[in-house]
């Protein structure tokens, strides 16, 4: 008996330390697998987004010039387009024409004919029995005098539709406007683009810096205008605009261009440059290098040029 109350306490402590080490080694067990065990959600796609091209501004399809014209006050809106409603047609009531229509005088509609069945005899053996006469079928007459449709002589007349209202159409201007572009002052160029012609090519609601003369002024940007130098040069072609940065900033970015409209050189100016970002830094010179000018006079032709980094959203 003794032994006995001496044993259970060793077996108890042993086996609350068994299950001590199993619980350790479970909870470090699940701890390790929840620690590196990672339920990530996928990534979902950023909607596409097009790219515009801020347009020039300007007043007219055509145009050539490389200046832009300066002229003080508000445009002037387009006139409206005069409605003229289509000539009514007078044409001469169209004249009945009657129609003889003949009947076919030889032609007969009889009736077929309905033979009665005769009524049943009684037989009786004294009296001799008389045959019932059938009764005449009664043939009704024809008629064959032909009847002439009426028609009716008076001319058909459609309604005539009321006039549309013409639409007025407006190009940006105000009523008010004396025809200006909202300059300050007045510099006496009255064409530039590069349509031919003359007038001031561009959109009303477009960037007087701006390169572009055709696109939508209200789709966007370009994301980059030429800021000094480079006269008589336009961007021709422009690359992708889509690339990886965190923050809004503006980079200048010195270029030179030879005669081709190639860029050979970039290097950013950190005059006019809003931002320490490498990252940034180098997407605009690498931009830069992917644009494409028209070609020029001379051989060699240095200018400024500023990118506009915005984040979506």
């Amino acid at each position: 008996m003794s032994n006995y109350n001496f044993m259970a306490p060793a077996f108890d402590r042993e086996k609350n330390i068994k299950a001590a080490t199993y619980t350790t080694v479970v909870c470090v067990l699940l701890f390790i697998i929840f620690f590196f065990v990672k339920w990530t959600l996928p990534q979902i796609a950023p909607p596409v987004m097009e790219e515009g091209i801020e347009v020039n501004l300007g007043n007219s399809d055509e145009g050539l010039g490389d200046v832009a014209p300066q002229i003080p006050g508000e445009p002037a809106a387009a006139k409206e387009e005069a409605y003229s409603p289509p000539a009514k047609s007078t044409a001469p009531p169209p004249v009945a024409q009657e129609e003889n229509i003949q009947g076919d005088e030889n032609e007969t509609d009889e009736a077929p004919v309905v033979n009665k069945d005769p009524k049943p005899v009684i037989r009786k053996t004294i009296p001799t029995p008389v045959p019932a006469r059938p009764r005449e079928t009664e043939r009704p007459v024809a008629n064959t005098t032909p009847v002439k449709p009426r028609l009716n002589t008076q001319p058909v007349t459609n309604p005539t539709p009321a006039p549309p209202q013409p639409k007025a159409i407006y190009k940006g201007g105000t009523s008010n406007g004396a025809g200006g572009n909202g300059a300050d002052t007045y510099n006496g160029v009255r064409n530039q683009g590069i349509a031919g012609g003359r007038g001031d090519q561009g959109s009303p609601n477009g960037n007087p810096n701006s390169d572009s003369y055709k696109g939508n002024a209200a789709s966007g940007n370009s994301g980059v205008q030429i800021r000094s130098g480079l006269s008589g040069r336009r961007f021709t072609r422009y690359p992708s605009f889509e690339d990886d940065f965190n923050e809004n900033a503006k980079v200048a970015v010195d270029i030179r261009v030879d005669k081709g409209g190639n860029v050979v050189s970039a290097i950013v100016n950190p005059r006019g440059t809003t931002t320490t970002n490498g990252n940034i830094r180098s997407i605009a010179t690498r931009k830069a290098l992917q644009l494409k000018l028209n070609a020029g006079d001379e051989d060699d032709q240095s200018g400024t040029i500023l990118f506009d980094f915005k984040l979506k959203g």
